[in-house]
């Protein structure tokens, strides 16, 4: 489609005075064209993607990736192409900005795909349209299977020049999957997907219960925990919880060490050289890390109480936990050695659990209970700034995106269904995130 050209003298005047306007309200409209993650966004910025290739199929695919990313941020808001005026043919040809402007663009993302053999090559240019300036570029080949990576990495492009944050687009999920079996049983399996869903693959059988799976700092594994249990008089009591290593390269579990009492929610430390966890004994539950290179178990935390749901600060030098220490569930913080315990809440008849520290380190998201329900929440990690993000029948086990601006949590409504959500760290733009079955405990890699 080109350019529109109508011969009615009146309908050209109509459209000079609208260009006109148009150009008087870009001065007026510049602070609309700058989105602050922090505060939160109820209005989107309005994006045109335009993507030209001489294959449409291919264009087709990568303009749709395009803005699946970025309006699934609930940040930009896509302007129809139906309304068009001027059709882009390539990145070098220059937009002719105030046909842009009388749409309402305020972005214009111009996308050219190249496709030779089994090379595929991605060139973008982005253009703040009321500046009429070229704000960001990208291009970047790949083998054509590698298709919705590379329109990933340009959504990121996109992202990251508007918003001043580090995008997410082409990150992978973990997640538990859980099938209820005719008999009432569930079934459990760890499942890995793209971010927005594509890709979906089961990790592991339904021969053992798996739960919390945990990505590595360099996202070629993740650790897991494993459940085995025993009849007695018809009832599945567990006998041992031991953790493993999955190998994403080579498919491979390994088994990390084998403990004669339960242990829970294993996460790495943010060199990767560490393994944290709980372990319980006679009826207590005490912290404790696992060298993976040495095999040496050191413990961290000791009491009567129970310690559990460990998470390293991304310096690694605190460590923020749950504890029963004073009577009930609540966070507390330590120095990575144990010394130096500190409580962080202290809301009257609320428990938290399942503390999990951002990966910039600004705010400690967690699960709060009281008999007013669950609560997904953050806070600094000083106690400040308490603030709830969303809330259900049962919300618990929040996770944050590589750029610490979106959690992801699970979520079971009042018929028992399990789904996972995400909400970013305004409390604004709750959605599902889509997967075949019902899905507990998710995990965001930090890394493709």
């Amino acid at each position: 489609m080109g350019c529109c050209i109508v011969k009615d003298d009146r309908w050209k005047r109509h459209r000079v005075l609208s260009i006109l306007l148009a150009m008087v309200c870009s001065f007026f409209c510049r602070a609309a064209t700058v989105v602050d993650v922090k505060q939160g966004v109820m209005k989107p910025v309005s994006v045109a993607v335009s993507v030209f290739s001489l294959n449409e199929n291919v264009a087709e695919d990568i303009y749709l990736v395009i803005v699946n990313d970025l309006v699934g941020t609930f940040l930009f808001k896509e302007l129809s192409r139906s309304a068009f005026m001027q059709a882009l043919r390539g990145a070098e040809q220059k937009p002719t900005f105030p046909l842009w402007k009388m749409i309402g663009t305020q972005y214009l993302v111009n996308v050219e795909v190249q496709v030779e053999g089994e090379t595929l090559r991605v060139t973008m240019k982005l253009y703040d349209v009321l500046s009429e300036t070229q704000v960001g570029t990208f291009t970047a080949s790949s083998n054509t299977k590698e298709w919705r990576r590379l329109a990933h990495l340009a959504a990121n492009n996109v992202y990251e020049r508007v918003t001043g944050e580090q995008g997410y687009f082409e990150t992978k999920i973990l997640y538990v999957s859980v099938k209820k079996t005719p008999r009432g049983g569930r079934n459990y399996r760890i499942a890995i997907m793209d971010q927005d869903g594509y890709d979906h693959k089961f990790l592991t059988d339904s021969s053992a219960i798996v739960l919390t799976p945990r990505f590595a700092p360099d996202g070629r594994e993740f650790s897991f925990f494993s459940i085995k249990e025993k009849i007695v008089r018809g009832r599945r009591i567990p006998i041992s919880a031991n953790v493993y290593r999955y190998n994403l390269s080579t498919q491979r579990i390994e088994l990390v060490a084998s403990f004669s009492g339960m242990s829970y929610a294993p996460r790495y430390s943010p060199d990767g050289k560490l393994l944290i966890f709980s372990l319980s004994h006679r009826g207590s539950s005490s912290i404790y890390t696992f060298d993976l290179v040495t095999h040496r178990l050191s413990r961290v935390t000791k009491g009567t109480w129970i310690d559990t749901s460990p998470c390293y600060s991304p310096d690694g030098k605190n460590i923020v936990f749950t504890s029963d220490r004073g009577g009930s569930p609540q966070l507390y913080i330590m120095d990575a050695d144990g010394s130096n315990v500190r409580r962080l809440t202290f809301a009257a008849g609320c428990r938290y659990t399942t503390p999990t520290w951002s990966p910039r380190g600004d705010w400690i998201a967690f699960t709060r209970s009281s008999k007013e329900g669950f609560y997904i929440g953050i806070m600094h990690p000083d106690g400040s700034w308490e603030r709830m993000l969303a809330s259900g029948y049962i919300v618990e086990g929040p996770t944050w995106s590589p750029n610490g601006r979106v959690v992801l949590f699970s979520h079971q409504d009042y018929q028992r269904r399990e789904k996972i959500f995400s909400v970013d760290v305004t409390g604004y733009n709750k959605h599902e995130i889509n997967t075949p079955l019902n899905a507990i405990d998710p995990e965001w890699s930090t890394k493709q």
